[in-house]
Formats: C-alpha cells, structure tokens, sequence
C-alpha cells in the first residue's frame, strides 16, 4: 500500500492526474466538502502525505484484496485503492480512492482520481 500511495504522489507531482466522471463526483465532493476546484484538487498530495505518514495499512479504506473497477472506461479492470486521512481544517477525517495506470506507450504511472468526501 506504501509503493501504491508514493506511485500517486509521483504521478500528481509530475502532473499525471486525472479523474473519473469530473462533471459528476469532483463536483458533488468538492460541494460537499465546501471548497472550491483548486482547493479540492489541493487535498489530494496532501491526503495521501497524511496517509502516508498516519501508516498505509492504518489508513487504507479499500477491501482486500483491491476490488477493481468494473464500471468506468477509464479505470476497468484496475485496481481501486482507497485511503482515509485526516487534514486539520476538517473536522472528520477524509475518504479518498484512486486508481493507477501505467501510460501503454511510456509506462509511466498515472494516478486517476475517483472519489474525495467525508469518510461514512
């Protein structure tokens, strides 16, 4: 779980990120959390750095093993990572889930995001 949160810390750094139905889920989680698109996309380094730090098998929020993703295009087939950590502006901690995908031509990773909203 360790490698799989420092691979998305990797991809967002080096601006290999995106996300699963924008329109929908990081528009319904950044409404739910209150905050605006750059303060949103913002908390995803963050989170994964206090889930790292909080310890990767504390944190990890997903089934095990990883279930994978059967319904967006994007993401089919790979494996879904979820974490919870908490950031101290928020007063609950934080549910976040990604997925990796390797680019077919480079192989470098890319972090796809899928969710960020209030742990339930």
């Amino acid at each position: 779980m360790h490698q799989k949160l420092r691979a998305a810390q990797e991809a967002i750094a080096a601006g290999r990120l995106s996300a699963v139905d924008s329109d929908r889920h990081v528009v319904a989680d950044m409404h739910e959390l209150g905050v605006d698109e750059a303060t949103y996309w913002a908390l995803l380094p963050r989170l994964i750095e206090a889930a790292l730090l909080a310890g990767p098998a504390t944190s990890y929020a997903g089934t095990r093993p990883p279930r994978k993703s059967t319904k967006h295009p994007a993401v089919k087939n790979l494996e879904l990572w979820a974490f919870k950590a908490r950031l101290p502006e928020f007063p609950f901690p934080l549910y976040f889930k990604f997925a990796l995908k390797p680019h077919p031509k480079t192989g470098e990773t890319h972090c796809i995001h899928i969710d960020c909203h209030p742990d339930r």
